[in-house]
């Protein structure tokens, strides 16, 4: 089997409502770049119509590849088994409701094939278009978390959790093998991994809008985010990342 020159990775968690949105936009989307893909989609142990849905759509488009976790293990645990599990020179991985265009994957590729190993969203760089902001309070928090990442582990990067994300194939897997975080500050120990590795990181602006979001208890992420931030320095410390 001849192996494709994209890999898009999905984490599903009760998304029954955006699914049929996300594949009627992705798929002529990608079949426009006319190379070749396969979408892979990891339910994250979702109990809404969800599973039905994505097997509908697998069995209808065989590009499309499904696995499952069996059971609600956080968006990190569905991202890290999708990237590996992917086939694709470079490999993307994006939210299911589609908050950042499936244009901005345009000059995600042309980095990623100029020589960057690893490319970031980023939100908060000049020109960065924001068409619907997050709640202030969630904003707030957002930001604060930067503040203490950067702080602490990645002072040069200015967004960890915007959730589209480029990859090659070697720097992926690189990345991902190392990875062990399942929750909100997974994106983060991706980063600082990619910098133990001496990984070639580019951060781009992205347009974004946020889609309402009623699956994140924030006060309980924002506290397992902040006890992950100290595994990952400890882990930094310990040389576990190179």
């Amino acid at each position: 089997m001849t192996r494709p020159e994209l890999s898009f990775v999905i984490p599903v968690f009760n998304e029954s409502l955006t699914l049929e949105r996300t594949f009627s936009e992705l798929v002529p989307f990608l079949e426009g770049l006319e190379r070749s893909f396969e979408i892979v989609c990891v339910d994250d142990g979702s109990r809404d119509d969800s599973p039905r849905l994505l097997a509908a759509a697998a069995e209808k488009d065989p590009r499309i590849r499904l696995f499952a976790l069996p059971a609600n293990r956080g968006k990190g645990a569905a991202v890290r088994l999708g990237v590996l599990e992917s086939q694709g020179d470079h490999v993307f991985f994006l939210d299911a409701d589609l908050s950042t265009p499936l244009e901005e994957t345009l000059p995600f590729l042309a980095n990623l094939e100029s020589g960057c190993d690893v490319v970031l969203g980023n939100r908060r760089a000049p020109g960065s278009k924001l068409s619907r902001r997050q709640p202030w309070l969630r904003e707030r928090l957002g930001r604060g978390f930067t503040w203490l990442t950067q702080a602490l582990l990645a002072p040069g990067v200015h967004d960890f959790t915007c959730g589209f994300k480029g990859f090659r194939r070697e720097a992926a897997r690189s990345v991902f093998e190392r990875s062990t975080l399942d929750g909100w500050a997974f994106d983060a120990e991706l980063v600082v991994i990619a910098q133990e590795q001496g990984l070639k990181l580019a951060q781009l602006p992205v347009a974004w809008k946020h889609e309402d979001d009623t699956k994140v208890r924030l006060l309980a992420a924002v506290t397992g985010s902040l006890a992950d931030l100290v595994r990952i320095f400890v882990k930094r410390k310990l040389g576990r990342y190179r």
